[in-house]
């Protein structure tokens, strides 16, 4: 089974992976980009290069997900795991500028594979600005606050787009309730 944590910048997506390690031991633990070996190269480029293209950015991305599909997602769901990973293809498509062409290229990099469950944390605007005003920027939130609520709107649009189950979390609810919410769901399936 493969479940996606999914959520803008400080919702709450790695606290919660680390919690659901515990939960899940045996899980693949996993993350977009850098999962795989190819991949954590590529996530230190998109993070770290200097006045990189939107265009390049989204094939680094789209190379990131091809390569997590082939040495992470495709053997364990073939070994029937369960794999639980910080972002997806829905953030690829999400984050795109051109939605049809976002669309085409991720389900391409994916082979068709999409997770089985979604859970979105979802975040207000003033609880976004309080979380934001406590860390250092990196270059996505270096694009703002509506650029990010605007994200956040898709990534739920495209759950439903994809018809992916999907479990809407507010992030500001205390962390264990959030676990339990999100370990419940998961064994239901």
């Amino acid at each position: 089974m493969y479940v996606a944590l999914e959520g803008i910048d400080t919702s709450g997506k790695s606290t919660q992976l680390e919690a659901l390690s515990s939960y899940y031991p045996q899980a693949i633990i996993t993350k977009e980009p850098g999962g795989s070996k190819i991949g954590q190269y590529i996530r230190e480029m998109i993070l770290h290069t200097p006045n990189l293209d939107s265009f390049c950015e989204f094939f680094l991305f789209l190379a990131d997900r091809a390569q997590h599909y082939h040495e992470v997602l495709k053997p364990n769901l073939d070994s029937q795991k369960l794999i639980i990973s910080d972002r997806s293809l829905i953030s690829g498509i999400a984050y795109a500028k051109d939605i049809p062409q976002a669309i085409a290229y991720n389900h391409a990099s994916m082979r068709g594979i999409k997770p089985h469950l979604c859970i979105l944390l979802s975040l207000d605007e003033a609880s976004l600005r309080a979380r934001l005003g406590q860390k250092t920027h990196d270059k996505i939130e270096e694009r703002g606050i509506a650029y990010m609520l605007e994200i956040q709107t898709r990534l739920q649009r495209f759950c439903a787009l994809l018809e992916i189950r999907t479990l809407t979390l507010d992030a500001t609810l205390p962390r264990e309730q959030i676990t339990q919410a999100i370990v419940r769901e998961i064994n239901a399936l």
